[in-house]
C-alpha cells in the first residue's frame, strides 16, 4: 500500500506520522512524504529581490525543517519512506500528487500550522477531501 503522508512541521502533522508509523509496522506499506510549498512568497516582498535559485533554496530549506522529522521517525520504525515538495495551493498539491504518485490513501493531520489555515480549521483537509480520489483519513 502506498500512503501519502502531508507534513508540514506542526504537531497535528507529527501525529498523523505517528499513526502512520503504527499501521506500518504490520509491513507492506511505502510512505511518500510531502511538503506543499505555497504559492505567496514565504518572505514577503523580499522574494522580488531573490533570484530564482535562492528563492528555490529557501523554499527547500523551508520545507527540509517539516520533512525530516518525519522521516526520521519512520526510518527509525523502519518504514520505508520517499519525500517529495510540491508548490502550490496545499489541498489541490496534496490531492494531484496522491493521483500522480498512484498512492492508494493519504492521511493527515486535521490542521496545519499556516496562519490562514488557523483561522479556517481544516480548510486544507476539507479541500483534499473533496478533491481526492482515493481514501483520506484525518489524525486530529
Amino acid at each position: 500500500m502506498r500512503v501519502l503522508l502531508p507534513v508540514d512541521g506542526s504537531a497535528v502533522a507529527q501525529r498523523a506520522v505517528e499513526h502512520v508509523a503504527k499501521l506500518g509496522k504490520a509491513g507492506g506499506m511505502e510512505v511518500i512524504l510531502l511538503n506543499v510549498q505555497p504559492p505567496m512568497p514565504l518572505y514577503g516582498m523580499v522574494r522580488a529581490y531573490m533570484l530564482s535559485s535562492e528563492y528555490e533554496a529557501a523554499c527547500a530549506a523551508q520545507a527540509r525543517k517539516a520533512l525530516d522529522p518525519a522521516a526520521r521517525l519512520l526510518k527509525r520504525k523502519g518504514i520505508a519512506h520517499k519525500t517529495d515538495i510540491a508548490y502550490g495551493e496545499p489541498g489541490a498539491a496534496i490531492a494531484d500528487a496522491a493521483r500522480a504518485k498512484k498512492c492508494d490513501a493519504i492521511v493527515m493531520g486535521t490542521r496545519g500550522q499556516g496562519a490562514v489555515g488557523s483561522l479556517l480549521l481544516g480548510s486544507v483537509a476539507s479541500k483534499v477531501i473533496h478533491l481526492a480520489k482515493v481514501p483520506v483519513t484525518l489524525v486530529k
